[in-house]
């Protein structure tokens, strides 16, 4: 079973306020990804967070379940991108060698998406629903931060994943790849 990292650091600026602990369907956004990852075969849990506060906040979400940490983004640029390549360093670090990557705020994702990512069998395995997913991709931590630093700054991460060793797997329109940014997409 790998890890999982769950990707929070964001500054949540289309919600107005931290979505990671936002309340969705009678919990924290958090909390339904870290129990997707959970029942889908990850075990232990890496929180990427842009500060303290943040930590704390989810920390307090999270105090149900064991074996999960934070780590803090310690990347001056503020992305998708550079939020990823800061943890993949902090996890590369820590001797993890492959990890499951999630964000905080798919709160509808179901937990065999992550089982039938481990079917997989190349350095960074993408889903693709109606458009490719590549924060939910099960990859190799040295080749996928090795793809981040020496992706050129505009380049999407979508891409930079791609132009390693990568294997996309479809998944039927039923699976709910939607992500929370904004207030009116809870309502949808």
């Amino acid at each position: 079973m790998y890890p999982a990292l769950i990707l929070a650091g964001g500054a949540s600026k289309r919600m107005g306020r931290n979505k990671a602990t936002m309340i969705v369907d009678g919990s924290p956004m958090i909390v339904k990804v870290a129990h997707a990852l959970r029942d889908g075969g990850c075990k232990s849990i890496i929180v990427a967070v842009r500060d303290g506060f943040q930590r704390q906040e989810i920390m307090g979400a999270l105090s149900h379940l064991s074996d999960v940490q934070c780590i803090l983004d310690n990347d001056l640029e503020r992305s998708a991108k550079s939020g990823l390549r800061s943890a993949l360093r902090e996890c590369a670090e820590m001797g993890i060698e492959r990890i499951q990557l999630a964000p905080c705020d798919m709160p509808w994702i179901d937990s065999q998406v992550f089982e039938r990512l481990r079917e997989g069998s190349r350095p960074v395995i993408m889903p693709r629903g109606e458009h490719l997913q590549p924060l939910l991709s099960l990859v190799d931590v040295n080749v996928a931060l090795g793809a981040l630093e020496r992706a050129e700054m505009r380049a999407s991460l979508k891409n930079t994943l791609r132009s390693v060793p990568c294997q996309i797997m479809d998944f039927p329109k039923g699976v709910q790849f939607r992500n929370a940014n904004a207030p009116e997409d809870l309502n949808s």
